[in-house]
């Protein structure tokens, strides 16, 4: 599978409308919100290209994956156009980056900027480790990059 573009093609979530009132909106719809872009159990995936912009919750979800490699895209999640996170922004809660699970990853020259995990690695949830994964050129704003959810 390959989801590229020519240019720099765009996929908007429109996470505003999700995210609500900061501080109420997530009080209302919690964690009950879309994935952005969501791949399940695929081989030789590559995702290049793309502006990937105001997820309503995880931006790029990779479940069970093997052989994948994302490069050249841009994770944006913002409230406001400040240059920090403020508490403003922070209220668009768990808009992760990449959460990722499978085997044989390579991530790179990405930006991230999400108010929650930039790269979240993780187990899969259909029973198997993680592992072979490469992460560089990472270019990230957010809470951490972590390995996450891995007993």
């Amino acid at each position: 599978v390959t989801l590229t573009s020519s240019g720099r093609g765009l996929i908007d979530g429109r996470g505003p409308q999700y995210w609500g009132i900061p501080l109420i909106g997530f009080l209302e719809l919690k964690e009950n919100r879309p994935r952005l872009v969501v791949f399940n159990q695929t081989k030789d995936l590559l995702i290049e290209n793309i502006i990937l912009q105001d997820s309503p919750y995880h931006t790029l979800y990779l479940e069970a994956v093997n052989r994948a490699e994302i490069r050249h895209i841009s994770i944006v999640a913002r409230r406001t156009e400040r240059e920090g996170h403020s508490w403003i922004d922070l209220t668009a809660f768990n808009t992760d980056g990449i959460d990722v699970s499978g085997h044989n990853v390579h991530i790179h020259d990405v930006d991230i900027w999400t108010q929650d995990d930039c790269i979240a690695v993780k187990d899969s949830k259909l029973d198997y480790h993680s592992s072979n994964m490469t992460f560089e050129r990472v270019n990230a704003s957010g809470l951490g990059f972590v390995i996450g959810s891995i007993g």
